[in-house]
């Protein structure tokens, strides 16, 4: 990427909220963005840039809050919940610091507003993530390719699952597995994990 590319995309990782309508300053980004889905890259401008938060059903505004952006990376932007409503967490997507050509990176992120810390266990007990508190991400692991299962329990408390999941991991991929709320019960957990690789990004169509 050239020293002006400066990527951005929105995770719903709000639970509790109706899809939702972003903006970026005076620009409408996404006009309708479920829970537990994510946009493409699109192109932000480098400096201070304010997001709006609306609701599609409601259009009630949820939140407005300016993020700094003045790496020429790309970002991911989560919609969280937490004790005031909404917040955003800018997680920078940047590239596997330890990334071998013939591997893919994994990382954590906990998005789940009202969780302890998790840690994430590879099937067989290998620990790979401890203690991941809430809006944590962790640095990146590198990972052959294939797939892999994963569990995730309480902070210390290796002998009481949370939940499970499946990862495909690709060559040349990052990966960022979120723990966020799901919409089951007040204390279950889901898992989304977002991917994304080294390529420059084709701007989504607004």
């Amino acid at each position: 990427m050239n020293n002006d590319s400066f990527y951005v995309r929105f995770f719903h990782a709000a639970s509790e909220t109706e899809a939702l309508q972003v903006s970026v300053d005076d620009t409408l980004f996404v006009p309708d963005l479920p829970y537990r889905t994510v946009t493409g890259y699109g192109h932000v401008k480098e400096g201070f840039v304010t997001i709006t938060l609306s609701g599609t059903r409601t259009r009630r505004v949820y939140l407005q809050k300016t993020l700094p952006f003045f790496l020429p990376i790309k970002y991911t932007v989560a919609i969280i919940q937490t004790d005031n409503g909404l917040d955003l967490k800018q997680i920078f997507d940047y590239l596997c610091p330890l990334f071998p050509a013939a591997f893919g990176c994994v990382r954590a992120a906990n998005l789940a507003y009202g969780t302890g810390p998790i840690d994430f266990f590879l099937y067989g007990s290998k620990l790979v993530f401890a203690d991941v508190t809430f809006k944590e991400v962790t640095p990146f692991k590198p990972f052959s390719p294939g797939e892999y299962g994963f569990y995730l329990t309480p902070g210390q408390e290796e002998d009481n699952p949370l939940l499970s999941v499946l990862a495909d991991v690709e060559a040349g991929t990052m990966y960022t597995m979120c723990v966020i709320n799901s919409t089951w019960s007040p204390e279950a957990l889901d898992v989304v994990i977002l991917d994304y690789d080294a390529g420059v990004p084709v701007p989504e169509p607004r």
